[in-house]
């Protein structure tokens, strides 16, 4: 690649890869920037610094910056983040606690929220917006959100302890139902096990939540909760066989293989692990594993998550089968199954390959669905960085995630409608707590992670998006002004410390 001369101030009309030497206070320096158009987003389920296991060697190429290390400027994803932030500080904390209380015997402090926190999946969102509030706090520096976060752990804590097996939720007579699996009394349909609305799946948003409050903020108090509760789901799987364990998979259960992962990086401990194995629905990994697409039928977010925990059970354990399962699922979706603004699937399901025209109805695109396509592309780019993630970030991340929020309200869209002249219908600030109002909650305090990779020599510029980033082991701080879309120039500003040499 060519490389050529410029002042501090760089201007590009493209997203294409090229080097550009810099200077910087009357230092020259040679300088990868990799335009990609879009970085893929900041996994959550992916702690680097917190770990005893890392990755395998040679299975991140690039690595994300710290939440912490960027901040948004002006723009349209900054006024989405003070819309979601504004959201987050008018929920009670303890109305989405109340569930959790309820399942532990002690008394609720207020009283719960309706929509969906009123049906047998309550106490979902809560995990979803611990997660959120700890990416706030990353993203923002605002020490309300850490109070919520440190409250809502202190209180999940005390339920834990209430119960005294370390099992915690928010689901009606949760107990029940797990001692009724445990003595075989298996009955299961895509989203309901004896009953129950979808529970591994309501489970696994607080198991996350508390996973991103210690990756996210130091909470050392979330990791101990984390691990006695993990304790508990290895308990309970190891009363069931194997052909119970797989019945009961056959009803919706999230990404408990990918945060079982993590917690096995978290603790090097190796029975977290083999729990996030027993966790792989083997019925649609092993035909993607041998590149055969049976995806026709399936609820497009029940598989997701499935295939999140595989690449990330790939970058621990370094098994070829989950590196082609993710691989070969990414590259049939985006190839054969994807709508032009990045969804995917018509009514929640996959339909006959070929037949995406006769599919645009009102419910042809769920949120929840690039939330998780976004995740899973951030751990194939960091794999091997090529143009053609950032190219399906690009659109899923204006044309989707953006576009799933008011941007007067800051409520979120449950499915962004591809007929003909429809319209978008948005949350009740209180009264819905759809799925894709957990999803919303994250999806707009996470925009800063997106903008910039990095390897040891190397920045990748992929977002357009106005930002500053310190990259403090650099001394580094790069400052970009752009107004993208509208206009097609961005300018990135470079100061430094030190004089040093990238390349």
């Amino acid at each position: 690649m060519m490389k050529n001369k410029r002042h501090t101030s760089h201007e590009s009309d493209s997203p294409v890869y090229f080097n550009r030497s810099v200077f910087s206070r009357g230092i020259i320096l040679v300088f990868t920037l990799v335009l990609l158009g879009f970085s893929p987003v900041l996994s959550s389920g992916k702690p680097t610094e917190h770990n005893i296991v890392k990755p395998k060697k040679g299975v991140d190429e690039v690595q994300e910056f710290d939440l912490s290390a960027v901040r948004l400027l002006d723009s349209p994803f900054k006024h989405a983040m003070d819309m979601d932030q504004k959201y987050m500080l008018e929920l009670n904390p303890d109305r989405l606690l109340a569930p959790y209380f309820k399942s532990a015997g002690l008394k609720p402090k207020a009283k719960q929220y309706k929509g969906w926190e009123s049906t047998p999946l309550s106490g979902h969102i809560l995990g979803h917006y611990l997660s959120a509030t700890s990416m706030m706090y990353a993203a923002t520096g605002d020490k309300r959100f850490k109070q919520r976060v440190d409250y809502i752990v202190g209180q999940l804590d005390t339920c834990q302890q209430a119960g005294r097996d370390g099992y915690i939720g928010g689901i009606p007579d949760g107990r029940k139902l797990w001692r009724e699996v445990e003595n075989d009394t298996i009955k299961t349909e895509p989203f309901s096990l004896n009953g129950v609305w979808s529970p591994w799946y309501n489970l696994h948003k607080v198991y996350a939540g508390l996973r991103d409050a210690y990756v996210y903020t130091g909470n050392k108090e979330a990791k101990d909760v984390l691990i006695r509760y993990s304790d508990w789901a290895v308990d309970f799987s190891n009363h069931l066989t194997d052909a119970q364990f797989k019945h009961m998979l056959r009803c919706e259960y999230g990404g408990m293989n990918e945060v079982m992962a993590d917690v096995y990086a978290l603790t090097g401990q190796k029975k977290y692990l083999d729990l996030s194995r027993r966790f792989n629905d083997q019925v649609i990994f092993n035909p993607l594993a041998e590149g055969v697409d049976l995806l026709a039928g399936q609820h497009v977010n029940t598989q997701l998550p499935k295939i999140i925990g595989a690449a990330r059970e790939y970058e621990l354990d370094d098994s070829q089968k989950m590196k082609d399962v993710a691989s070969y699922f990414w590259n049939e979706v985006t190839d054969k199954r994807i709508y032009i603004n990045g969804e995917m699937g018509d009514g929640e399901h996959f339909g006959k390959l070929g037949d995406l025209h006769n599919r645009l109805g009102k419910a042809s695109g769920e949120t929840c669905n690039v939330y998780n396509m976004l995740k899973l592309t951030n751990h194939l780019m960091q794999w091997k960085p090529e143009a053609r993630y950032a190219a399906y970030y690009e659109r899923a991340l204006y044309n989707d995630i953006l576009a799933s929020q008011d941007p007067e309200t800051g409520m979120m869209t449950y499915f962004i409608s591809l007929a003909p002249g429809f319209f978008k219908t948005f949350s009740d600030p209180y009264d819905s707590f759809w799925c894709c109002v957990g999803t919303g909650l994250e999806n707009h305090a996470k925009y800063g992670a997106d903008i910039y990779l990095h390897s040891d020599s190397d920045l990748y510029v992929n977002l357009f998006i106005p930002s500053v980033l310190n990259w403090e082991k650099k001394g580094l701080t790069l400052k970009q002004e752009t107004h993208f879309p509208d206009s097609q120039k961005s300018k990135l500003k470079l100061s430094l410390d030190h004089p040093q040499k990238l390349v």
